[in-house]
């Protein structure tokens, strides 16, 4: 088949920087560059980009400082400006794709990083770093450590390295960087790096497994995937648990970070099997645990939750907040639905004005809207609820009302289609319909004053059951008096009942009479 211009384009385009990264390699190797221009670049870029695309965006952008493609821009709530040239990198197929600087993006500013546990001292970083660099030439150990210390914020003197940076290429320079992310997540990670290394181990075994096209059919491309993290636990009781003890971690770690449980015969089974794996986050961006989902046609429930922790709580965390802090801090508003590919299916929709979040099936707490107020000003923005269309979801959202009271500004329910989630809206009329739905909600004030009044009131068939409906609804109305001429027009037209009469009920509910 004859290759079209377009692919030959793109094909000189990747010989190209394949060409300008070896020559970058070359003034390593001779000394034209210190070895330290390459670190503190990677300080930058590495733990993003590689090795390789790190000397890509410094031959091409020596003054960049963040750089991410376009859809981590538009994700993030900032816009690439129109005619801006791209920084050109390679995938890890060898393809060339752009990605831009911060100063190429528009928008309001990024929020300060998350706060963190303290830095830890430097002899502690320095040992770890010796411990888990073990068998490395002395350059790179050293290297490890120096990247390590400036990602933490310590500001490290450089150490003294050779004129000539003779070690100098990808093969090494990947290995410095998966050592660094290792070192840095052990120190970082009050899993002392457990749910770190078991996330790389379920992202290993994405691509080969049925992961990948199951969520591409379902709307979800490999873009989005990639974006979001997420792996695949393989059929086996035992490959995680083997590969954790690999790496050194024992296996009273194992069980603490809620990846393993002990048999009858006392052996290590893995908690999550077959299972597509979503990691949840800290607000540091730490992962603080995963939810699994089985295959449609498996055996269990839908999602697995990983088992409280030390330090993963699923009543305070919320999927996707670490992910979309950056949209919330620009004004977004929160969306609160209940499972992973809910909140990607939002995400997905292409609408920056809007920020997903997921309950992870659990109803909502009064922790997760702390969580939630810490990163978005929800007196401004008000929170949107797109839980399931159905008598379960509708339970839910009643329920978030007592939580979301609180709340000062606007609180609305998304009118999702025929009894379907986002995901399901996204996977069966695609991301317009999807907006549709979240651009035309109602407020939540009318499905639990609805929802109060069908409790109370039954048939609505006699002078005694209305009345009761009616009584029962005033309750959710004093909570947000300011919606109650809307309820009482609502309230006399379910029951039958004469609007001043309505009234009259409703305000002495208010005043206590």
């Amino acid at each position: 088949m004859t290759a079209t211009p377009w692919e030959d384009d793109r094909r000189r385009l990747a010989a190209l920087l394949r060409d300008m990264a070896a020559h970058e390699v070359s003034l390593l190797r001779d000394g034209t560059r210190p070895w330290t221009w390459w670190l503190d670049r990677a300080v930058l870029h590495g733990r993003r980009h590689g090795f390789v695309n790190t000397l890509l965006i410094g031959a091409q952008w020596r003054a960049a400082t963040d750089v991410r493609s376009y859809e981590d821009w538009r994700a993030a709530g900032r816009q690439v400006r129109r005619g801006e040239a791209g920084i050109r990198v390679l995938s890890r197929t060898g393809r060339p794709y752009a990605v831009f600087d911060i100063a190429q993006t528009t928008g309001l500013p990024l929020p300060p990083a998350p706060a963190g546990p303290p830095a830890p001292p430097e002899g502690l970083v320095h040992r770890l770093a010796g411990e888990l660099s073990r068998g490395l030439p002395p350059v790179e150990a050293d290297s490890v450590a120096y990247l390590v210390l400036a990602w933490l914020g310590l500001e490290p003197d450089p150490p003294v390295f050779p004129v000539n940076a003779f070690w100098a290429g990808a093969e090494a320079g990947d290995r410095i960087l998966r050592t660094a992310r290792r070192v840095h997540d052990r120190v970082r990670d009050p899993s002392g790096g457990v749910l770190p290394d078991a996330h790389r181990f379920f992202r290993a075994r994405l691509k080969a497994s049925w992961v990948p096209a199951y969520l591409d059919g379902r709307g979800f491309p490999a873009a989005v995937q990639r974006r979001r993290q997420i792996g695949c636990a393989p059929d086996s009781p035992h490959a995680l648990v083997d590969h954790l003890r690999s790496l050194g971690h024992a296996d009273e770690a194992i069980v603490a970070s809620g990846l393993a449980r002990r048999g009858a015969s006392g052996r290590l089974n893995a908690m999550f099997r077959d299972r597509a794996m979503f990691p949840i986050r800290r607000p540091d961006g730490a992962i603080a645990g995963f939810l699994g989902r089985r295959r449609d046609d498996a055996d269990g429930p839908k999602y697995l939750n990983g088992p409280d922790t030390g330090f993963f709580h699923k009543g305070e965390l919320l999927y996707g907040l670490h992910e979309v802090r950056e949209r919330l801090a620009a004004g977004a508003r929160p969306v609160l639905v209940e499972g992973p590919l809910d909140a990607i299916a939002v995400e997905t929709a292409r609408a920056p004005e809007y920020a997903p979040v997921a309950t992870c099936g659990l109803s909502l707490t009064s922790a997760h809207l702390a969580a939630l107020a810490d990163a978005a000003d929800l007196d401004a923005t008000g929170v949107l609820i797109a839980l399931d269309d159905d008598p379960a979801g509708r339970s839910a959202a009643v329920r978030a009302w007592d939580v979301l009271t609180r709340v000062a500004g606007p609180l609305d329910l998304a009118s999702l289609p025929g009894g379907q989630d986002p995901a399901g809206v996204l996977a069966a009329q695609g991301r317009d319909a999807l907006l549709q739905a979240l651009r035309t909600a109602i407020p939540l004030m009318d499905a639990v004053v609805d929802a109060a009044a069908a409790r109370a009131g039954g048939s609505l068939t006699s002078p005694e059951q209305r009345l009761a409906a009616l009584r029962a609804a005033c309750s959710p109305i004093t909570a947000r008096p300011s919606g109650a001429a809307r309820q009482v027009v609502r309230l006399a037209a379910r029951t039958g009942l004469p609007a001043p009469l309505v009234t009259v009920v409703l305000a002495d509910h208010l005043t206590g009479g």
